[in-house]
């Protein structure tokens, strides 16, 4: 009985110990970037083709294409990609587009 006691303690006290560090929030490695369409007006196979394909980019996690606005915003992971990266994965789809640049203070 007094090994079970000490066994769940040991357990308890080392887990204890590893939530206690401190740990790296995932939002922090992210950021998001938006892209100006030039080359044409987007056309509904346009914004299909931009749906199918660069979800699967590598750190791409989020992505919302406005047809009306002819813009492309992507949330990505800064260790995985950057916007020089995602901007030719766009132009690999005979898409020509400008980054926008957003005001400093404002994300």
């Amino acid at each position: 009985m007094k090994r079970l006691v000490l066994l769940f303690t040991i357990v308890a006290l080392s887990t204890g110990v590893t939530f206690a560090q401190k740990q790296q929030k995932k939002d922090d490695k992210k950021e998001t970037v938006e892209f100006f369409v030039t080359s044409e007006e987007m056309c509904h196979n346009c914004v299909r083709k931009v749906n199918n394909n660069l979800p699967f980019e590598k750190g791409v996690t989020g992505l919302d294409v406005s047809q009306e606005k002819n813009t492309i915003r992507i949330t990505y992971r800064k260790d995985r990609t950057s916007p020089e990266k995602l901007k030719a994965a766009i132009e690999k789809l005979n898409m020509k587009v400008e980054e926008v640049k957003q005001p400093e203070g404002k994300k």
